[in-house]
């Protein structure tokens, strides 16, 4: 467990795609013995404390943490993201702020 004062990078991924991708892995001819790999967005909490902040200008949050980081690691995309546009119509993964304001949903 990260102490929590370490707000560590992170790869964000809605779960309307993640559901996309496995629909479509099981539907697609073409999908076969594949791993696919939904990283989505390369982010941080700042990012997400920005996106709330856009979402919700009425609410107060906390301060971005001077501790941002990013991953350095990738994966080549095209096959999942070829994946959400044929079997979605989704030119890339959904935004960062269309999923804080899924999130939000459950919890106000």
């Amino acid at each position: 467990m990260l102490p929590a004062h370490n707000w560590a990078a992170v790869y964000l991924v809605d779960v309307k795609d993640v559901a996309l991708l496995h629909v479509a892995s099981v539907l697609d001819p073409e999908v076969e013995n594949a791993r696919l790999q939904a990283w989505g967005h390369n982010s941080s909490w700042n990012a997400v404390l920005a996106s709330l902040r856009r979402i919700r200008p009425e609410k107060e949050f906390i301060a971005d943490r001077p501790d941002t980081q990013y991953l350095t690691v990738t994966t080549d995309e095209t096959e999942v993201l070829g994946l959400l546009k044929k079997w979605g119509g989704q030119s890339g993964w959904r935004s960062l702020d269309e999923t804080v304001e899924d999130g939000l949903k459950f919890v106000e």
